[in-house]
């Protein structure tokens, strides 16, 4: 039998390995056409973690290797808002999942439109609405995109 002590560790050692695959997927991308941020697979990543590690661990495995991608890419401006809009998505997707039967993959997917929302609010303040608009679509398909493969994804592995 398993004790307390070797599930964290292997938790802990899961949201690590997450947080790196989440990352790796980030980087993979493509600019943006306002010439602002990037479209990228990540997302897969951030369901990933909302599906197998769910909660605070699972936010801060998907914000964390998120916001490291704008860091290495250059967009370090990002990087504080990407840890907030990915932690979010992946913790409110994680426990819609967790809680919801039935209707929990298509309950979670609508997480996926923090993405879109949050950026274009950052970025509308940041930059303007009308340069903000432009990556509401680009932002919306990564998002959905992403969140239907890192659902299927990490319904067919296994749980710890």
């Amino acid at each position: 039998m398993e004790n307390k002590m070797d599930k964290k560790t292997k938790r802990l050692a899961l949201a690590g390995l997450l947080s790196g695959v989440t990352l790796l997927l980030t980087l993979i991308s493509l600019p943006l056409p306002s010439g602002y941020g990037y479209v990228n697979l990540g997302d897969g990543g951030v369901y990933l973690c909302a599906v197998l590690l769910s909660g605070g661990l699972g936010a801060l495995a998907a914000g964390v290797g998120a916001a490291l991608a704008d860091l290495i890419l250059g967009w370090a401006m990002y990087a504080p808002v990407t840890l907030l809009i990915k932690g979010l998505t992946a913790l409110l997707a994680g426990l819609i999942l967790r809680k919801a039967k039935r209707m929990a993959t298509p309950l979670s997917l609508l997480c996926c439109l923090l993405v879109p929302l949050g950026y274009f609010l950052y970025e509308a303040v940041l930059l303007t609405a009308p340069v903000a608009a432009v990556n509401i679509l680009p932002n919306t398909l990564q998002a959905v995109l992403g969140a239907g493969l890192g659902t299927l994804v990490g319904r067919r592995l296994p749980q710890i």
